[in-house]
């Protein structure tokens, strides 16, 4: 039987609305969003993805639909940008998680080289961190090492090597010495990993002729490093330096907040409102700018003024850099190019123009425990130049590794160091790789297997707020 029904009029309307609130009721059933279990791979992913699309650089460009039942680390390599080698998340409680480095695991950084003349694989010791499980056993910069665990080092095993290095709590190397084009084994040292400490800064004044330069080696940019350099700025300045080398050859970076300390105390006319970074984000991110004061005093370690008190005035720099130079150093470098004539001796840049910072879950109570650090801002200085992804060209190239032994940062032989003292003593270039090699063995060209330096430097991105 079919009913009819004879509508006034008046009644329409009313009976319009009701259908139209059924069809919105229907259409919001439909997009209530699913919550997963707490701590499931779907529910870590979500918030993952939800995360990016707010913050993340390339959110634009995130799949439309990806598998969220992965695991969190695979899932989070699979959705970002396949342009994008920086970004990464960790499980803290988990150290596997993290990209392993030999500095931090036993102290020391090493390169794997090949000599084109004689066919020699070495490892190369290049940084051994003061107070560290390295230092301890003895290790010092500009040893060589002919075997790991063992296995003599070769052209085909010189990065799994590396790998078991830097994925193991112990390490025994074979020390050894060059005679007459051959490695000869020294000693054995058992390194086990432990507590390495924050770095102090190294600095000396160099006499050169008429010239007085100043040297500082700064192997981070750890929270608190500006205003530990206080003194010796104070140091610098009294003692009426020209010229200052900046050694930033194995510093991967850290905080904006101190590189934009260090550059209070460095270059000509430089006062608070100075503009110093632009940050650019993604659609919801925009365009920012900061002041050097700004981006100086962030994190509440820098006393401005006294920064000021300390400036030396200068309106030129020497760095000295390698392709383990990344994030904040690159930043240093870049930044300071507005205000004074920077230039850079080594080689090229590790080339991360980018910036980040920590994203955790805030909600309470919290429901996961990863933590991403997803590229979040490419940085350009006040200038508006950056877009330096593949790196800074050094003005002066040198190659640390082509004179061996290496000798102890600071030393004015180095031949880095000493291309910058023979430049500000007015000397041209070509001379300097002389002066250097005086009774040091020349390696001539060779190929880098592997080193453990530019493998940590990836796990590092200059380090900014929200």
């Amino acid at each position: 039987m079919v009913l009819f029904f004879r509508l006034s009029k008046r009644q329409l309307p009313n009976l319009l609305l009701c259908f139209s609130i059924l069809v919105q009721f229907s259409c919001k059933k439909e997009n209530v969003k699913v919550v997963y279990p707490a701590g499931s791979n779907e529910d870590i992913n979500t918030w993952i993805t939800d995360s990016l699309k707010r913050y993340y650089y390339w959110t634009d460009q995130l799949p439309a639909h990806a598998d969220i039942s992965k695991p969190p680390l695979v899932y989070f390599n699979t959705v970002k940008n396949t342009t994008d080698p920086f970004s990464y998340i960790i499980l803290p409680s988990d150290p596997t998680s993290g990209i392993a480095n030999s500095k931090s695991k036993f102290g020391f950084d090493y390169s794997t080289i090949v000599e084109q003349r004689t066919g020699l694989v070495i490892g190369v010791i290049k940084l051994v961190l003061n107070d560290s499980p390295a230092s301890r056993n003895g290790l010092v910069r500009g040893d060589y090492i002919n075997k790991i665990n063992g296995k003599q080092l070769t052209r085909n095993n010189a990065k799994d090597l590396q790998s078991e290095l830097l994925s193991g709590n112990s390490v025994t190397l074979s020390i050894a010495r060059i005679s007459s084009d051959q490695l000869i084994a020294d000693r054995d040292v058992e390194i086990s990993s432990g507590a390495t400490f924050e770095q102090p800064a190294t600095s000396k004044v160099i006499a050169a002729g008429n010239k007085k330069i100043g040297y500082l080696y700064i192997n981070d940019f750890s929270p608190g490093l500006a205003a530990s350099l206080y003194s010796v700025f104070a140091g610098f300045k009294s003692s009426g330096i020209s010229d200052l080398i900046l050694d930033l050859r194995y510093n991967s970076g850290g905080q904006v907040a101190e590189a934009a300390g260090l550059t209070a105390m460095i270059a000509n006319g430089i006062n608070y409102s100075t503009p110093f970074i632009i940050y650019q984000g993604n659609k919801n991110g925009g365009r920012r700018k900061e002041s050097v004061g700004d981006a100086a005093t962030y994190d509440g370690t820098v006393n401005f003024e006294l920064a000021l008190q300390y400036n030396l005035g200068l309106k030129q720099i020497y760095i000295l850099g390698t392709g383990a130079t990344a994030s904040a150093s690159e930043v240093m470098i870049n930044n300071l190019k507005p205000y004074m004539q920077v230039t850079l001796v080594g080689e090229v840049t590790r080339g991360k123009d980018a910036a980040s910072f920590k994203i955790f879950d805030m909600r309470v109570p919290k429901r996961v425990a990863w933590e991403m650090h997803p590229i979040v801002y490419k940085l350009f200085n006040a200038a508006g130049s950056g877009d330096y992804s593949g790196g800074i060209n050094p003005d002066i190239p040198v190659n640390e590794l082509a004179t061996l032994p290496l000798l102890p940062l600071g030393s004015e032989n180095d031949p880095l160091i000493n291309t910058a003292i023979t430049i500000i003593k007015g000397a041209h270039a070509q001379t300097v790789t002389l002066a250097a090699q005086t009774k040091k063995r020349t390696t001539g060209a060779l190929t880098v297997l592997a080193d453990s330096k530019l493998s940590a430097s990836s796990s590092s991105v200059v380090v900014t707020h929200r």
